[in-house]
């Protein structure tokens, strides 16, 4: 089966094989930077964004050809919810072979969260609090073992959304990330994000990034290490002050960081930053499965149930 994360940055693939005791094989997984979500303060896709982002999509479904997938589940995320000519890429991607199914807030923010206790490395973790960094969204769960249910929140707040609102020199002036933290800090703000000793999880690419310019800079281990790899905020503190003072130019030639990523990578740091900060967590894991497993996992459980 294979599931593809249609999102405001990216479109993210994963093929995998499914045992019967729910467990997932990883076959293949790529993704590519589309900007579907860019320049959507006219709440409208822009048609390069789209052509960017169908070529993909047709490129993945030949992908999952050639692996001869027998299910293949595409979502869509913040910018297809945002935009009012959606209907015009979701007739388009129609026609490729692919119908995309747009998540609202709560059930993209529930996936993501599934993908990470879905996950041998976090599914006995007593409380985990999950933070998905999107290009147009932030997804925030607090998942308790225990608990009758979890608490979801879908902020309007993402590394590309932010970066264009906010972070507009290069380098960004010092009154624009100042400017960029307190627009974060008044997405938290309704949040009640008492940590209640949680252990935080990002997924996405944002901490995948993160992840790999840590481990690039020093001694903490090879890119094997960077599913479950730990990030105090000391060190996203360190890369945002890297980030703030490096023109885009040279940012995109930093060791560990995608190239394609170096001009929203702030953004997104700063997000992480304001999480831990408003949640009184001083690390946070990252996790490189995110919402497309979180897709996989679903059609799995759903698959038990039906049979």
């Amino acid at each position: 089966m294979a599931a593809i994360d249609v999102g405001s940055n990216t479109v993210k693939l994963v093929i995998a094989d499914a045992s019967r005791d729910g467990g997932l094989s990883p076959v293949l997984e790529a993704g590519a930077t589309t900007r579907l979500g860019e320049a959507m303060s006219s709440r409208r896709l822009s048609e390069e964004a789209m052509r960017r982002t169908l070529n993909v999509l047709h490129q993945c479904l030949a992908t999952c050809a050639e692996h001869g997938v027998a299910n293949v589940a595409a979502v869509g995320t913040s910018a297809l919810r945002d935009a009012g000519n959606r209907s015009t890429f979701l007739e388009r991607a129609r026609s490729i072979g692919i119908d995309v199914r747009i998540l609202n807030g709560d059930e993209e923010a529930r996936l993501s969260a599934l993908a990470v206790r879905s996950d041998p490395k976090w599914r006995h973790a007593p409380s985990i609090l999950v933070v998905d960094v999107g290009g147009g969204s932030t997804e925030i769960i607090a998942d308790r073992i225990g608990a009758s249910e979890q608490t979801r929140a879908s902020l309007r707040v993402g590394g590309v959304r932010l970066t264009e609102e906010r972070l507009v020199a290069d380098p960004p002036s010092r009154s624009e990330i100042e400017h960029a933290r307190e627009a974060v800090a008044s997405a938290l703000g309704p949040l009640s994000l008492v940590s209640d000793g949680a252990m935080a999880v990002g997924v996405g690419g944002t901490l995948t990034n993160l992840g790999g310019v840590c481990l690039a800079s020093g001694d903490a281990g090879s890119r094997d290490d960077l599913h479950g790899l730990v990030l105090p905020l000391a060190e996203i503190r360190r890369q945002i002050a890297m980030y703030a003072s490096t023109p885009l130019a040279s940012r995109r030639a930093i060791r560990g960081l995608d190239p394609a990523r170096a001009d929203i990578i702030l953004a997104g740091a700063l997000i992480v930053e304001g999480v831990l900060a408003a949640a009184r967590l001083d690390a946070i894991a990252v996790s490189c499965r995110g919402l497309r497993w979180g897709v996989l996992y679903d059609l799995c459980e759903r698959g038990s149930a039906d049979e």
